[in-house]
């Protein structure tokens, strides 16, 4: 299941949750016993290379124009 980043409006607090990606966005957190508004954080996604058969690491970065 995916984790999303969501971030509280009155806090500022960050926190992850799994959820499914069917699942609706949480609007509500709960700080200080109280319930607040909640904003999803944009998410980067992660690369993995695992197998031998792909670009070497160095092509890669150059590629993606990662130092």
């Amino acid at each position: 299941m995916p984790k999303y980043d969501y971030k509280c409006l009155e806090c500022d607090t960050i926190f992850e949750v799994e959820q499914k990606m069917a699942d609706d966005p949480l609007e509500l957190c709960l700080c200080k016993d109280e319930q607040f508004l909640v904003k999803r954080l944009p998410s980067v996604p992660k690369l993995v290379i695992n197998s031998k058969s792909s670009m070497s690491d160095r092509k890669l970065y150059k590629e993606l124009d990662i130092d």
